[in-house]
């Protein structure tokens, strides 16, 4: 009898997660409710799903299944966020790359650069795309800040390498730089650098992109974020007032011409410039004048079927749940067919020479 292998390997960090994890570390981590979801969905596809949620197991399951040809090996869906790693969210990819099983979602590169703020930016802006003027804060100490002259506050202050509002809370808005000498000795060493950008008080966008540089790039209709009425308007947009228990956003699908072009022909730009594959979130803000400035994109946003952006900017232009996971993993699998492969291919069956 023929043993049944999973074609579908699922790494989640799951929120309920109960380890020696702080509850802010956790923040973009899914709730166990959304994995069920994508699980039953994978398996809706004719997928066999199997959940993955430490580096123990998955080690375990790349040894068992690393006999198997490649093009046979389950399909490792990236869920993964971590914490304080700069190559949090290239770790998969790159364990995929290295031992030769396909993977969903960017390659490490592109994953390393979206995670860095102030790289994705710097990549950004020379490709012509509007961004704020900001500086990168590398520490805390008062001596080693240098507010450039062609800055003007008031600033908005973020940490250059987190997502999901972590490190942002009070403390971000910063009226001047006096009042930025001040909140240093207030802000959390662990989630040095800092990114201080002019802050930009219209509103924001997010928008999705699906593709690679071999299926080509579709982007959806621009959402328009807009706060629940039940928050206070004078609340930061941030770790406090975003979370798996609560989350006060909403998109809006009314942006006009030429905005919505702008947006969706930047927002492919980028994302072909990077060579993103699978799933790419991109989020745009105004400034007071009406015009919109790159905020920054995630190569590994959320896909839950209650709470993330993402799939609802997909569903307006692009496609509904299904097609989403069929394009996931269509891109997933035609990516093993990408040179960056060819080494674990190459030395798929070496045996060191005995010494």
């Amino acid at each position: 009898m023929n043993e049944i292998f999973p074609s579908v390997l699922v790494y989640a960090d799951l929120h309920e997660f109960e380890g020696d994890v702080p509850n802010s570390y956790k923040q973009e981590w899914e709730s166990s409710g959304s994995v069920d979801q994508i699980l039953k969905l994978l398996n809706e596809l004719g997928e066999t799903a199997e959940l993955v949620t430490t580096p123990q197991d998955l080690l375990e399951k790349l040894n068992l299944y690393s006999s198997l040809e490649i093009s046979k090996r389950p399909v490792l869906f990236h869920l993964m966020e971590g914490f304080r790693s700069r190559n949090r969210e290239s770790l998969i990819p790159a364990v995929a790359e290295l031992f030769g099983f396909a993977h969903t979602g960017s390659d490490a590169y592109a994953q390393a650069v979206s995670l860095d703020k102030n790289l994705t930016r710097n990549f950004a802006s020379s490709l012509g795309l509007p961004v704020a003027p900001g500086i990168l804060i590398s520490s805390l100490d008062k001596n080693d800040v240098n507010i450039s002259e062609k800055m003007n506050f008031p600033c908005f202050l973020k940490p250059a390498g987190e997502g999901s509002s972590l490190g942002i809370g009070e403390t971000s808005f910063v009226v001047s730089q006096d009042d930025l000498i001040s909140k240093l000795k207030l802000l959390k060493e662990e989630y040095v650098p800092y990114l201080l950008e002019e802050y930009l008080s219209g509103e924001e966008y997010t928008i999705a992109v699906m593709g690679s540089h071999t299926t080509g790039y579709q982007v959806s209709k621009p959402g328009r974020l807009i706060l629940q009425e039940d928050l206070k308007v004078e609340e930061v947009y941030g770790e406090k007032t975003k979370s798996k228990n609560s989350m006060p956003e909403r998109l809006i699908f009314d942006c006009l011409q030429p905005l919505e072009r702008f947006l969706q022909e930047r927002s492919l730009l980028l994302c072909n410039a990077i060579g993103t594959a699978g799933p790419a979130r991109l989020d745009w803000k105004l400034n007071g004048n009406g015009d919109p400035f790159f905020l920054e994109i995630n190569l590994t946003p959320g896909l839950s079927p209650f709470y993330s952006t993402f799939p609802i900017c997909y569903r307006h232009g692009l496609g509904d749940e299904k097609s989403l996971f069929l394009e996931i993993l269509n891109i997933a699998r035609l990516e093993l067919q990408n040179p960056r492969f060819l080494y674990s291919k190459t030395k798929k069956n070496f045996v060191p020479a005995k010494k």
